[in-house]
């Protein structure tokens, strides 16, 4: 989904990818109104047309509010087989979820919390609190449809090459940081739907909510970025013009799961990992530490603050050991955003 625009007070600590979706989480929960207040129905005139005007089909508009609203659901249930086959992992696994619980759930984490602000613009669903804590509630003209749509032996089959798909992507993007949604929106076509109707305008859209829905995007002046979920601050990316052509290529064979770290990087970590063994403050997992440093390093921390954040989680003072395969992480990690200090080096 897209970022919001985010000052990093807190220096690198506040770069890692829990406290980047910890604040998101609790911003979007602080907006929510009570569970109910989202529904269609329920909105006042002024607030209908503005939900309509932000979501993600075009819809025409009508003068009365019942012509409204039916227009509404003519147009959503019209294209809902395309669109259940288009939702990201996360829209598709929320939406299993409340099917199941009679068409609403609660909502667990900022992941879940983006899928269903996704399922909103599709106006699928609502969203808002119960208790102060976040739910999901499909509409109720969807709920007996997207069972059906899910149901259909087509639907299975695209979902598996959306998986395919997304793997490898993830994987692309975790080498690459950031690069611009184009060339994935024409893989998507040709990979998933199987080139044939690449001039379809309803498959271009819902290619591309494919891509919002799935992964992190920041607008810029050429377009929408795709960015990796630990890139703190992507401009630097943009700026250096990620948007290359021949950048993003099908897949060679399909990808046995989504790639987080490179094969270079796993010693580096498994070294940090085993330093900092039994040395750690208590909610501390010693895999999450190095993966968080892993992607500081990524994102062009200093080796300074890469101490500094490491220090944080640890109940010692660093060791040699500590230093030394932080180190290595540091000066041996390819990176999306290259520091100063690894910079001179070369």
């Amino acid at each position: 989904m897209f970022r919001q625009e985010e000052i990093f007070v807190g220096g690198w600590q506040e770069k890692t990818i829990e406290a980047m979706q910890r604040r998101r989480f609790e911003q979007m929960v602080g907006q929510l109104p009570p569970l109910g207040a989202g529904r269609l129905e329920a909105l006042a005139p002024a607030a209908l047309m503005r939900k309509i005007e932000q979501s993600w089909q075009d819809i025409e508009r009508k003068p009365m509010r019942a012509q409204q609203i039916a227009e509404v659901w003519n147009t959503v249930l019209s294209t809902l087989d395309q669109q259940a086959d288009c939702l990201s992992h996360e829209e598709h696994e929320l939406v299993e979820r409340a099917l199941i619980l009679g068409g609403s759930a609660q909502i667990e984490d900022a992941v879940e919390l983006e899928a269903a602000r996704a399922l909103s613009l599709r106006l699928w669903a609502s969203v808002g609190l119960v208790s102060g804590k976040p739910y999901v509630e499909l509409e109720l003209p969807v709920v007996r449809p997207v069972a059906k749509a899910f149901s259909r032996p087509e639907h299975e089959q695209i979902r598996q090459r959306f998986q395919a798909f997304g793997s490898y992507l993830s994987g692309t993007l975790y080498r690459v940081g950031a690069m611009d949604d184009r060339q994935p929106q024409q893989l998507i076509l040709r990979e998933v739907f199987g080139g044939k109707k690449q001039q379809d305008e309803l498959l271009m859209q819902l290619s591309r909510r494919y891509l919002w829905a799935s992964y992190d995007c920041v607008d810029y002046s050429g377009g929408v970025m795709l960015v990796h979920p630990a890139l703190a601050d992507p401009h630097h990316l943009i700026v250096s013009g990620r948007r290359k052509s021949g950048l993003l290529l099908p897949p060679a064979e399909e990808p046995r799961g989504c790639m987080d770290i490179l094969p270079e990087e796993i010693p580096l970590q498994a070294e940090l990992e085993r330093a900092i063994a039994g040395a750690l403050r208590d909610g501390h997992r010693g895999s999450d530490v190095a993966r968080n440093l892993r992607y500081l390093c990524k994102q062009g921390a200093p080796l300074s603050a890469l101490e500094e954040v490491l220090q944080s989680s640890l109940i010692v003072y660093l060791s040699a050991s500590m230093r030394g395969a932080l180190s290595n992480m540091y000066y041996m990690t390819p990176k999306w955003i290259e520091s100063t200090e690894c910079a001179a080096l070369q």
